[in-house]
């Protein structure tokens, strides 16, 4: 009868475990997504892209980002920086605010870009990201006034 409570607390540890498995939740599964912004044909420099999954069950915290670079290119990264996002299908907000210059060092400035693209829902943008493990998805904005 010494060792029954080591037994018990065995067999609750093993049933706990057993119902915890469930597998993967879709959204915790990425997959590699790149693309480019421009906007009037030029390309956009430090924007925020935000990719709004479509399925509402994708918690709040699940929302790919990602920040153009020097001649306008991106990757997405939903847990790390450019690790990829979920597949699915999304709403894509983009938001542009350069730095400006000032005597105490630069600031985040106005948007840039026309405000329809800065909220999922004023924005006409959308993107697809499929469940292969092999490819890339591309994504390119052509963003016009």
């Amino acid at each position: 009868m010494k060792h029954s409570w080591k037994l018990t607390t065995l067999l609750m540890a093993a049933s706990l475990s057993v119902g915890c498995g469930g597998g993967a939740k879709p959204w915790e599964t990425v997959y590699p997504v790149k693309g480019s912004v421009k906007f009037d044909g030029k390309p956009v420099i430090g924007a925020q892209v935000v990719l709004f999954p479509v399925d509402t069950k994708v918690p709040e915290e699940i929302r790919p980002t990602a920040t153009t670079g020097p001649d306008g290119t991106f990757e997405v990264g939903t847990h790390d920086a450019k690790d990829g996002a979920p597949a699915g299908e999304y709403k894509v907000a983009i938001v542009w605010h350069p730095l400006v210059p000032t005597e105490s060092g630069p600031v985040r400035g106005d948007n840039k870009l026309p405000p329809k693209y800065a909220a999922p829902n004023t924005s006409d943008l959308t993107a697809s990201v499929k469940p292969e493990a092999t490819g890339v998805t591309l994504t390119s904005f052509e963003l016009k006034k």
